[in-house]
C-alpha cells in the first residue's frame, strides 16, 4: 500500500512540474513577443511559482538545504531596516534633485547617499540572514 501512494505521489509531482514547465514557456514566449515589456513581471511571477513548487514539497530540497528567502529568511528588524534604507533612496533623489545643479558635483551629491542607503540596506539583509534563527541545521 505503501509503494502504491508513493507511485500516486510521484505522477502527481511529475503532472505538477509538467503544467509549471509549460505555463513558464508560455509566460516566457508571451514575454519574448511582447518585445520585453514586462521582464520584471515576468520574473516575479517564476519567483513565486518556484518558492510556491519547494513549499508544497513538489521540488523536494535536501535535508540541511539553506536557500535565503525559500527555506529561511532574515530577522524581522534586520528587514524592516532594509526596506526604511531603500525606501529613503526614492525619497532623497527627487529632494536631491530638486536642490542640487546640475554639475557633476550635483550628480555626485544625488548618487553618493543613493549609494551608501543601498550599500546600508544590503548589509542589514545580509546580517538579517546570517543571524536568522529560523535556518535549518
Amino acid at each position: 500500500m505503501g509503494t502504491d501512494q508513493a507511485v500516486e505521489r510521484s505522477w502527481w509531482r511529475i503532472l505538477v512540474l509538467l503544467i509549471s514547465f509549460a505555463f513558464s514557456i508560455v509566460l516566457t514566449w508571451y514575454q519574448f513577443k511582447g518585445g520585453g515589456q514586462h521582464s520584471g513581471l515576468l520574473t516575479f511571477v517564476l519567483l513565486v511559482l518556484l518558492y510556491g513548487l519547494i513549499n508544497t514539497g513538489v521540488i523536494p530540497l535536501p535535508p540541511g538545504a539553506a536557500i535565503p528567502f525559500f527555506t529561511f529568511w532574515p530577522r524581522l528588524s534586520d528587514a524592516v531596516k532594509a526596506v526604511v534604507s531603500f525606501a529613503l533612496i526614492f525619497l532623497w533623489t527627487p529632494i536631491a534633485k530638486l536642490l542640487s545643479p546640475d554639475t557633476p558635483i550635483g550628480v555626485a551629491v544625488i548618487l553618493i547617499p543613493d549609494a551608501v542607503l543601498l550599500l546600508a540596506a544590503l548589509v542589514f539583509v545580509s546580517n538579517g540572514l546570517s543571524r536568522s534563527g529560523n535556518r535549518p541545521p
